[in-house]
């Protein structure tokens, strides 16, 4: 039994390994030392990394798809590439279906039954409110792997719950 297994694997061994062998007259590759210096001297002499880096994350901040900021950076980041010579930079124009979004502004405040700020972060493209807005606070923790039915009747509870109220996740 191992003589019929080992004869058809020492037969492709045989037929494969001419091919797979790499001729031994390949050129070896010419190196630029003098133009490799070149470009290892503008790297550490004229890199505009930090200055990019600082541009995209400390002066247009965070950036959401679709947002003020978004297009702010983007522009910046051609204008920029233009000054150092890029030719016919350009924004495509991209539908994103949502309006822009920018976390501009939100505080919360605890009324009852104690007072206190509220620490919290918004969720990306929430809308904004009118105005203040005050109500009570509802903290939703959804079921772990619910059913259908059980995430009908969830819902169909929650939703009496939350309306008028400030939903926390």
């Amino acid at each position: 039994m191992l003589r019929k297994m080992l004869a058809p694997i020492v037969l492709v061994l045989v037929v494969a390994a001419p091919a797979a062998q790499v001729p031994a007259t390949t050129p070896a590759e010419k190196i630029d030392h003098a133009m490799n210096a070149r470009i290892r001297k503008e790297g550490m002499e004229n890199s505009q990394i930090l200055k990019s880096m600082h541009y995209l994350t400390d002066v247009y901040g965070p950036r959401l798809t679709g947002s003020p900021n978004h297009e702010n950076a983007a522009k910046w980041a051609v204008r920029q590439m233009e000054s150092w010579g890029f030719v016919n930079g350009h924004l495509e124009p991209w539908d994103f279906a949502r309006p822009g979004w920018l976390n501009e502004k939100a505080t919360g405040h605890i009324l009852a039954p104690v007072k206190d700020n509220l620490v919290f972060e918004v969720l990306s493209w929430t809308p904004s409110t009118n105005g203040t807005v005050i109500g009570p606070a509802i903290h939703v923790v959804p079921p772990a792997n619910p059913t259908e039915a059980e995430m009908k009747q969830y819902l169909g509870d929650l939703t009496a719950k939350v309306r008028g109220a400030i939903v926390l996740v």
